[in-house]
């Protein structure tokens, strides 16, 4: 393989979940998100600086998904 072909890869988990992973060939200044899960596809394709920021952006996405809708008073 030569250096150009060379690649990183993280896998991003939250808690027990397998978010996804971020890769991203030498060539690359981004780390690109691929999902594992539908709850993450919000991040499919996405490019961050750094696997934590990804790690940060699946956290963000998860404690969202958790949260109740807010309901304006009628």
């Amino acid at each position: 393989m030569t250096q150009s072909q060379t690649q990183q890869a993280f896998i991003i988990e939250i808690g027990e979940t397998q978010a996804g992973l971020v890769n991203r060939r030498n060539d690359e200044r981004f780390f690109t998100f691929i999902s594992a899960s539908s709850a993450f596809r919000a991040l499919e394709g996405l490019r961050f600086a750094t696997p934590s920021a990804a790690e940060i952006a699946a956290r963000q996405l998860a404690a969202s998904q958790r949260r109740p809708a807010l309901r304006l008073a009628s």
